[in-house]
C-alpha cells in the first residue's frame, strides 16, 4: 500500500536544482513552470507505478540535474520560438493574403450576379475579357492585403505577397491547367498564345491593379517586431 501522497513545491524544486540564471529573463518563470509540471508528472507516474515518496522525488529531481535541466529548458524554449514563427507568419502573410483572395472572389462573384458585361477585345481570333468594375476593386483589396500585413509588422516581401495574392493564386492554377490542355490536346501556337493572353488578362492585369493599392504601404518604413 502507498504511504500518503506528499505535496511537494516542484517550481522550488527546479530552482534548487539547477541554475535558473542561465535561462532567457524573457521568459524565466515560463520554463521553470514547464519544467515543474514535467517533474510533478515523473513524480505521479512514479508513485502510481509503486514507488515511495522519498524514491519517487529521487527519480523526478534526476530530471533536472543541470544537464538533463538545461536540455528540457532548451527544448521547451525552441518550441515557443518556433511557436511564435509560426504566430508571427500568419498574422503578417497567411492571414492578409486569404483576406485579400477572399475579398477579389468576392467582387468577381458579385460583377456576374448583378449581370455585369465583361469588356471583349478581340485580337485576331482570341479574345480578352475584362471585367472593368472587378478590376476596378482590386487595387483597394491589394491595399487592404499590404496594409494588414504592415500592420502585423510584416516585411516588404510579405506585404507585396499578401497584396497581390490573387494574382499569384492565379498563376499558380494557370501553370497547372497548362500541361494538362498540352497533354490532352498537344501542343500548338495557337494554344500557347491563348495561354499567353489567359496569363495577361487573369494574373498580369490583376496584379498590376493590385500593386496600385498596394505600393504606398510597400514603400512605408518596417516597424519593428514587437
Amino acid at each position: 500500500m502507498l504511504d500518503p501522497w506528499t505535496i511537494h513545491d516542484w517550481q522550488e524544486t527546479v530552482r534548487e536544482h539547477m541554475d535558473s540564471r542561465l535561462l532567457p529573463s524573457e521568459c524565466r518563470e515560463e520554463i521553470i513552470a514547464e519544467l515543474a509540471a514535467h517533474l510533478e508528472e515523473t513524480y505521479d507516474d512514479a508513485r502510481w507505478g509503486g514507488l515511495s515518496n522519498q524514491a519517487a522525488f529521487a527519480l523526478a529531481v534526476r530530471e533536472i540535474e543541470i544537464k538533463d535541466g538545461h536540455r528540457l529548458a532548451e527544448k521547451i524554449r525552441e518550441a515557443k520560438s518556433q511557436e511564435g514563427s509560426m504566430n508571427f507568419r500568419t498574422r503578417s502573410l497567411w492571414l492578409p493574403a486569404l483576406i485579400t483572395l477572399l475579398g477579389a472572389s468576392v467582387s468577381l462573384m458579385l460583377s456576374q450576379m448583378i449581370g455585369v458585361q465583361p469588356r471583349l477585345v478581340w485580337i485576331g481570333p482570341l479574345a480578352m475579357t475584362f471585367y472593368w468594375p472587378w478590376l476596378a476593386t482590386l487595387p483597394v483589396l491589394g491595399a487592404l492585403g499590404a496594409y494588414l500585413s504592415h500592420r502585423a509588422y510584416g516585411p516588404a516581401a510579405a506585404r507585396l505577397a499578401a497584396g497581390l495574392s490573387p494574382a499569384w493564386v492565379m498563376l499558380v492554377v494557370m501553370c497547372l491547367i497548362l500541361p494538362w490542355g498540352l497533354a490532352i490536346d498537344g501542343l500548338s501556337f495557337f494554344r500557347l498564345v491563348s495561354f499567353g493572353l489567359g496569363l495577361a488578362n487573369w494574373v498580369a492585369l490583376p496584379a498590376l491593379a493590385l500593386l496600385l493599392g498596394a505600393a504606398p504601404f510597400l514603400r512605408a518604413p518596417e516597424r519593428a517586431q514587437a
